[in-house]
Protein backbone atom coordinates (compact mmCIF):
# COMPACT_ATOMS: atom_id res chain seq x y z
CA UNK A 1 0.00 0.00 0.00
CA UNK A 2 1.29 3.64 -1.28
CA UNK A 3 1.41 6.79 1.33
CA UNK A 4 -1.62 8.10 -0.52
CA UNK A 5 -3.46 4.76 0.30
CA UNK A 6 -2.42 5.34 4.09
CA UNK A 7 -3.21 8.90 4.21
CA UNK A 8 -6.94 8.45 2.89
CA UNK A 9 -7.18 5.30 5.14
CA UNK A 10 -6.40 6.83 8.56
CA UNK A 11 -8.00 9.84 7.12
CA UNK A 12 -11.53 7.71 6.78
CA UNK A 13 -10.65 5.76 10.41
CA UNK A 14 -10.55 9.34 11.80
CA UNK A 15 -13.90 10.75 10.04
CA UNK A 16 -15.91 7.39 10.92
CA UNK A 17 -14.79 7.40 14.49
CA UNK A 18 -15.62 11.37 14.53
CA UNK A 19 -19.01 10.41 13.36
CA UNK A 20 -19.92 7.28 15.33
CA UNK A 21 -18.90 9.22 18.23
CA UNK A 22 -21.03 12.33 17.49
CA UNK A 23 -24.41 9.70 17.25
CA UNK A 24 -23.20 8.51 20.82
CA UNK A 25 -25.45 9.11 23.72
CA UNK A 26 -23.70 12.24 26.22
CA UNK A 27 -23.11 10.98 29.45
CA UNK A 28 -24.22 12.03 32.50
CA UNK A 29 -20.73 13.08 34.48
CA UNK A 30 -20.69 15.95 36.20
CA UNK A 31 -18.57 18.03 39.05
CA UNK A 32 -20.16 17.43 42.55
CA UNK A 33 -20.41 21.27 43.30
CA UNK A 34 -22.68 21.55 39.99
CA UNK A 35 -25.49 18.81 41.65
CA UNK A 36 -24.73 18.77 45.24
CA UNK A 37 -24.34 22.03 48.05
CA UNK A 38 -21.34 20.59 50.74
CA UNK A 39 -23.27 22.73 53.36
CA UNK A 40 -26.33 20.55 53.03
CA UNK A 41 -25.15 17.23 55.12
CA UNK A 42 -26.88 14.25 55.35
CA UNK A 43 -27.00 11.55 57.44
CA UNK A 44 -29.70 8.65 56.98
CA UNK A 45 -30.55 5.58 58.59
CA UNK A 46 -32.55 2.94 56.17
CA UNK A 47 -33.23 -0.17 54.40
CA UNK A 48 -31.07 -0.68 51.14
CA UNK A 49 -34.24 -1.09 48.39
CA UNK A 50 -31.79 -1.25 45.59
CA UNK A 51 -28.34 -0.84 44.22
CA UNK A 52 -27.10 0.07 40.82
CA UNK A 53 -22.93 -0.40 39.84
CA UNK A 54 -23.40 1.69 36.72
CA UNK A 55 -20.78 4.24 35.20
CA UNK A 56 -19.87 6.74 35.24
CA UNK A 57 -21.50 6.92 38.80
CA UNK A 58 -23.00 4.20 41.11
CA UNK A 59 -26.18 4.41 43.04
CA UNK A 60 -27.33 3.54 46.29
CA UNK A 61 -31.29 3.56 47.03
CA UNK A 62 -31.98 3.71 50.28
CA UNK A 63 -35.85 3.69 51.97
CA UNK A 64 -35.86 6.12 54.87
CA UNK A 65 -38.76 5.80 57.06
CA UNK A 66 -39.66 9.42 58.23
CA UNK A 67 -41.32 10.25 61.78
CA UNK A 68 -44.86 10.06 60.46
CA UNK A 69 -44.55 6.53 59.44
CA UNK A 70 -44.44 7.69 55.70
CA UNK A 71 -41.16 5.96 53.33
CA UNK A 72 -38.87 7.89 51.17
CA UNK A 73 -36.63 6.27 49.13
CA UNK A 74 -33.32 8.61 48.86
CA UNK A 75 -31.27 8.32 45.85
CA UNK A 76 -27.54 8.39 46.54
CA UNK A 77 -25.23 8.48 44.43
CA UNK A 78 -20.97 7.61 44.69
CA UNK A 79 -17.79 6.29 43.06
CA UNK A 80 -18.30 3.97 39.84
CA UNK A 81 -17.85 0.36 40.18
CA UNK A 82 -14.08 0.08 39.69
CA UNK A 83 -13.42 2.73 42.28
CA UNK A 84 -15.74 0.97 44.68
CA UNK A 85 -13.85 -2.07 43.74
CA UNK A 86 -10.88 -0.77 44.79
CA UNK A 87 -11.81 0.65 47.69
CA UNK A 88 -13.13 -2.79 48.82
CA UNK A 89 -16.56 -3.05 48.24
CA UNK A 90 -17.81 -6.44 46.56
CA UNK A 91 -21.05 -6.21 44.03
CA UNK A 92 -23.68 -8.14 45.90
CA UNK A 93 -21.46 -9.35 49.02
CA UNK A 94 -20.47 -5.86 50.52
CA UNK A 95 -24.00 -4.54 50.65
CA UNK A 96 -27.15 -6.30 49.35
CA UNK A 97 -30.57 -5.02 49.19
CA UNK A 98 -32.52 -5.34 52.23
CA UNK A 99 -29.37 -4.38 55.00
CA UNK A 100 -30.04 -1.61 56.95
CA UNK A 101 -27.24 0.74 56.70
CA UNK A 102 -26.21 4.44 57.78
CA UNK A 103 -25.06 6.73 55.01
CA UNK A 104 -23.45 10.19 55.25
CA UNK A 105 -23.54 12.70 52.37
CA UNK A 106 -24.81 15.94 51.01
CA UNK A 107 -27.71 16.06 49.48
CA UNK A 108 -28.67 17.95 45.87
CA UNK A 109 -29.14 21.48 45.32
CA UNK A 110 -32.55 21.30 44.24
CA UNK A 111 -33.53 19.63 46.92
CA UNK A 112 -35.42 16.32 47.88
CA UNK A 113 -33.92 12.77 48.22
CA UNK A 114 -31.33 13.11 45.99
CA UNK A 115 -27.65 13.13 47.48
CA UNK A 116 -23.94 12.11 46.91
CA UNK A 117 -23.02 9.41 49.16
CA UNK A 118 -19.82 9.73 51.16
CA UNK A 119 -19.40 6.65 53.90
CA UNK A 120 -21.82 4.08 54.57
CA UNK A 121 -21.94 2.62 57.98
CA UNK A 122 -23.13 -0.93 58.09
CA UNK A 123 -24.77 -2.71 60.99
CA UNK A 124 -21.75 -4.19 62.86
CA UNK A 125 -20.19 -0.85 62.43
CA UNK A 126 -17.98 -1.28 59.35
CA UNK A 127 -17.81 1.95 57.70
CA UNK A 128 -16.83 2.53 53.93
CA UNK A 129 -16.65 5.58 51.50
CA UNK A 130 -19.26 5.44 48.22
CA UNK A 131 -18.35 8.43 46.98
CA UNK A 132 -15.59 11.33 47.58
CA UNK A 133 -16.11 14.30 49.81
CA UNK A 134 -16.66 17.59 47.93
CA UNK A 135 -14.09 19.20 45.83
CA UNK A 136 -11.68 16.46 46.33
CA UNK A 137 -11.18 15.08 42.85
CA UNK A 138 -9.14 11.94 44.70
CA UNK A 139 -10.77 9.75 42.39
CA UNK A 140 -10.85 6.87 45.13
CA UNK A 141 -8.26 7.99 47.57
CA UNK A 142 -9.44 7.88 51.08
CA UNK A 143 -9.52 11.65 52.47
CA UNK A 144 -10.82 12.31 55.61
CA UNK A 145 -14.55 12.37 56.44
CA UNK A 146 -16.14 15.41 58.23
CA UNK A 147 -17.75 14.12 61.94
CA UNK A 148 -21.30 12.74 60.23
CA UNK A 149 -22.74 12.88 64.06
CA UNK A 150 -21.76 16.67 64.15
CA UNK A 151 -25.22 18.28 62.13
Amino acid sequence: MGTRATIHVQALAIILFAGISALAPPRAHHSFGVVYDEHKPVTLTGVVSKIEWTNPHSFIFLDVKETDGKVTTWNFEGYPPGVLFRNGWKKDTTMKIGDTVTIFGWQARKGGPFAHARQVTFADGTKKYFGPGPGTGDGGATAPVPDAGAN
